[in-house]
C-alpha cells in the first residue's frame, strides 16, 4: 500500500470513527475516550491527537460560519444580542458535533504515518 493511499485510508476510517487498522472496531468508548479495537486488537491509545482536533475543528467552523456572520451583520444589522443568540449556540453545537470526527481523522493520520506516543522509560 502506498503512503498516500495509507493516509487516505487512515483518515477516512478515522472520520467514520472506526479503527484505522481494520476499519471495523469502534475508535471511541465515550465522547472522546480512545480505546483499543475490539475487532483486531490494535491499541489505538498509542496514537497521539493532543491539541490538533480542537484547532482543526475551530479552523473549519470559523471558515464556514464567519462569512455568514459578516453577511448577516452587513445585510440586516441586527442587535448584538441577536447575533450572540444565533451564532454562539450554533458555533458551540457544531464544535461539539465535529470534534470526535476531527479527533478520529487525527488518529487515522497518526496511524498512517506511524506516529506513536513515546512510552515512559522505567
Amino acid at each position: 500500500m502506498s503512503e498516500q493511499s495509507r493516509i487516505v485510508t487512515g483518515v477516512g476510517r478515522g472520520l467514520r470513527l472506526r479503527c484505522p487498522q481494520c476499519g471495523e472496531g469502534h475508535l471511541f468508548s465515550g465522547f472522546l475516550k480512545v480505546k483499543g479495537c475490539e475487532a483486531c486488537g490494535e491499541d489505538n491509545t498509542n496514537y497521539p491527537s493532543d491539541d490538533a482536533p480542537p484547532y482543526l475543528t475551530l479552523f473549519l467552523i470559523g471558515h464556514l460560519i464567519v462569512p455568514f456572520m459578516f453577511w448577516m451583520d452587513k445585510a440586516w444589522a441586527p442587535a448584538m444580542w441577536v447575533m450572540f443568540a444565533i451564532w454562539l449556540p450554533l458555533i458551540g453545537g457544531l464544535s461539539l458535533a465535529m470534534l470526535p470526527f476531527m479527533k478520529g481523522a487525527t488518529i487515522g493520520l497518526a496511524w498512517a504515518n506511524g506516529v506513536t506516543r513515546e512510552t515512559a522509560r522505567q
